[in-house]
């Protein structure tokens, strides 16, 4: 009996659904107009649906990577990297990809040089591979 729950226990847990990406629409609070423009490019997919645009923005001191708009379809352990690189060798996670539409806004953290980072991938940590990529200039 023992045995036997202990198998069903495992095989429970192993059947987990998956976390993804929440599908609701998300507005995140920034005045792009009060801030300053950095940098900007257009997200494509990579294997994977996404669009929308990546820019980077400085105010009062601070930075942030915002994604206005943004759509992709949903997938697993999704974050948000600015890299210094197209294949995302050097980079800082900047959180979870918050949702798979709307205007997204992740903190920088202040000892970046915004001029070494030229790249905003969305990348699924779990496969290790690119889901949508911005190069910014």
């Amino acid at each position: 009996m023992k045995k036997y729950f202990c198998w069903m226990f495992f095989a429970l847990a192993c059947c987990q659904p998956e976390a993804v990406t929440p599908n609701v629409v998300v507005d995140d609070d920034f005045d792009t107009s009060t801030a300053m423009l950095i940098k900007k490019g257009t997200l494509e997919g990579i294997n994977h649906t996404a669009s929308g645009t990546a820019s980077i923005y400085t105010i009062n001191g601070n930075s942030a990577v915002v994604l206005d708009p943004y759509m992709s379809e949903s997938g697993p352990d999704l974050k948000i990297y600015l890299s210094k690189d197209v294949d995302a060798g050097e980079y800082i996670r900047l959180g979870n990809l918050k949702s798979t539409a709307g205007k997204q806004v992740y903190a920088i953290p202040k000892n970046a040089d915004l001029a070494a980072y030229g790249y905003v991938h969305v990348w699924c940590e779990k496969y290790t591979v690119v889901f949508a990529k911005a190069e910014l200039k």
